[in-house]
């Protein structure tokens, strides 16, 4: 991508075979290159933005967890929440993203935040519970 914020034709390309190759892809790649697509066609690369960062925040290649974990799980939270929100997955990836992020919070002493995130996601399950009439909910 360029410095004006554009997406380039051969970013896009570039992000496209990346998706499209037959070999096997590392998670930092299929990040990289749905980063890019989700800015031109978000509906359809933004759910699978935010899955692919909290696999890349798990990413054992490392011996451990991934150095920026807790960068890569918000982005993944900010991801989910620039889904549509008539999208019917919408609800089902926010929650996910907000569950991981949630646990890494707390794993670094940032309870407030994990708190307030615990909150959403308690909102969402009772949104999906009220949507399907069903006697129990998420979170």
């Amino acid at each position: 991508m360029n410095h004006t914020g554009k997406v380039d034709q051969d970013d896009i390309m570039r992000a496209r075979n990346v998706l499209l190759a037959s070999g096997r892809r590392t998670a930092r790649e299929e990040v990289d290159a749905y980063r890019v697509l989700s800015q031109v066609s978000p509906a359809s690369y933004l759910p699978l933005l935010a899955k692919a960062l909290q696999r890349l925040s798990y990413d054992t290649s490392f011996g451990k967890k991934h150095p920026a974990c807790l960068s890569l799980r918000e982005e993944a939270v900010a991801a989910a929440r620039s889904i549509d929100p008539a999208e019917p997955a919408r609800a089902d990836v926010l929650y996910e993203a907000l569950n991981t992020c949630r646990r890494e919070l707390y794993s670094v002493g940032r309870r407030a935040e994990g708190l307030a995130m615990r909150a959403e996601m308690l909102a969402i399950g009772r949104a999906q519970a009220e949507q399907s009439e069903a006697p129990w909910s998420k979170g």
